[in-house]
């Protein structure tokens, strides 16, 4: 396949957020002056993934990344995969088996982009490299929001503080899990309140932090509004974590192959009732309070 002419952004692009959408937004206005087309080279895993293999932060696995690039307008997607060699090969043998194979228009990157072997690759050195050979280099300077830059490490913080409306305003969109529907315990459906319980099946994917969530639920083709729990249920002596999704004015008759959720926020912390009556009173109010956030 001929790649040339197309307008390559560069980035590990891990949540896609708005920081990101920056950059693919600029190579999307350069793709359309040049009558080009729009790229994206990134990797998979993570880099962190394979350096630190406990990491499980991960905002946004391949295939998701892969749609809400495609949804944003990108074209052609070039996937690194991140392995011990690609790890330590020099900046510059990356840049001539990763980049100049695609014979681009231009390369787009962020400011701080680093490549190559302990991150020794940069602007300069793409700039040097690229520009002889007529590919034009673009910067895209650092995006701020609310004081401070727009970065995957900032989000990461706030999922795992439970902050996932503030995650939500870098995204540009809710945080989202998705995973099969399996069997749980039959708790829910006991006290009054029955819940799908979601497995979150994509190695590494971050799940936001203990706590009740009003949350919108997608299965099939509708979308529910929902209380959402994560957590050990502590009230029932629970010894491992779930997620588990009380769906509101709906009851569905069968049990659904899998499911998306959508994180609108945090209602409160879980934490332990003296009875299974407490937490069914504490459970209407969560309703009550996920009602007037979702609007209903």
């Amino acid at each position: 396949m001929d790649y040339s002419g197309q307008v390559i952004a560069l980035g590990s692009f891990d949540g896609v957020h708005l920081g990101h959408q920056q950059i693919l937004s600029r190579a999307y206005q350069i793709a359309s002056k040049l009558h080009g087309t729009t790229a994206v080279l990134t990797y998979d895993p993570l880099p962190a993934q394979l350096i630190h293999p406990d990491f499980t932060y991960v905002l946004t696995p391949l295939s998701e990344k892969v749609q809400l690039l495609i949804e944003l307008g990108i074209q052609f997607i070039h996937i690194v995969r991140f392995n011990e060699q690609t790890r330590i090969t020099e900046p510059v043998a990356f840049v001539k088996s990763q980049i100049l194979p695609i014979r681009p228009s231009a390369v787009v990157a962020g400011h701080d982009h680093r490549f190559g072997n302990q991150g020794r690759g940069d602007i300069a050195l793409l700039r040097k490299l690229l520009e002889p050979l007529y590919i034009n280099v673009e910067v895209v300077p650092e995006f701020g929001l609310f004081g401070a830059p727009v970065r995957s490490t900032r989000i990461r913080e706030h999922l795992l503080l439970g902050h996932v409306r503030r995650a939500a305003d870098l995204l540009g969109r809710h945080y989202r899990l998705s995973g099969k529907v399996i069997t749980g315990t039959g708790i829910g459906h006991h006290i009054g309140f029955p819940t799908i319980n979601l497995m979150v099946e994509e190695k590494g994917k971050l799940v936001p932090a203990d706590g009740v969530y009003a949350a919108l639920v997608d299965i099939m083709t509708a979308r529910y509004p929902a209380v959402l729990n994560i957590g050990h249920r502590p009230t029932f002596m629970g010894e491992t974590r779930t997620i588990e999704a009380h769906l509101l004015d709906c009851h569905l008759p069968f049990r659904p192959p899998g499911a998306t959720v959508h994180f609108v926020e945090r209602l409160r912390p879980e934490r332990k009732f003296p009875t299974p009556e407490a937490l069914t009173h504490q459970i209407q109010t969560d309703i009550e309070k996920a009602r007037r956030l979702l609007d209903l």
